[in-house]
C-alpha cells in the first residue's frame, strides 16, 4: 500500500461556529470543503487539513470535544489498501464505504488510535 500524503486530522467540537471562526478568521486558514448537512468542514492548514466535526451531529465513541479523533491518509485505492491491511492482520474498525464524494475505511494502530484511509478524487497524488 502506498500512503500518498496526510489527508486530514479530525477534531470534534461542541463549539462548531466558534472553532470555525478561530481557524478561519483568527488564524486565516481557508475552508476547502463544507458539508453543512453533517456539520463538517475541512480547513486547509498548509500541507494537511483539519476536519472540524460538530459533535452534536456526529456522536461517536471517544469523541470528547477538543480531543483528537483520527488521522487520515490519502491513498489511490481504499479497497486495495484495505485488502493489504487485512493481509497484514491489522484490526479494522470499519471496511470500505462511500461518504459523500470520497471513499473511506477506518482501522486501528496497535495502541487503539483510529486511522483512516481516504480515496479523494479532489486531492492529487504525490
Amino acid at each position: 500500500m502506498q500512503l500518498n500524503a496526510t489527508h486530514h486530522v479530525a477534531l470534534f467540537t461542541r463549539n462548531f461556529a466558534e472553532m470555525e471562526q478561530f481557524y478561519t478568521q483568527t488564524l486565516g486558514f481557508p475552508v476547502t470543503r463544507r458539508w453543512d448537512d453533517v456539520t463538517i468542514i475541512f480547513i486547509g492548514i498548509g500541507s494537511t487539513t483539519i476536519e472540524l466535526i460538530g459533535r452534536d451531529t456526529a456522536p461517536a465513541p471517544n469523541s470528547e470535544p477538543g480531543a483528537f479523533n483520527h488521522l487520515a491518509f490519502h491513498v489511490e485505492s481504499v479497497d486495495s489498501a484495505y485488502q493489504e491491511l487485512l493481509d497484514k492482520n491489522v484490526r479494522i474498525k470499519s471496511g470500505p464505504a462511500n461518504f459523500k464524494e470520497v471513499r473511506v475505511c477506518f482501522f486501528f494502530d496497535p495502541d487503539g488510535n483510529t486511522l483512516e484511509l481516504v480515496e479523494d478524487p479532489h486531492q492529487a497524488s504525490n
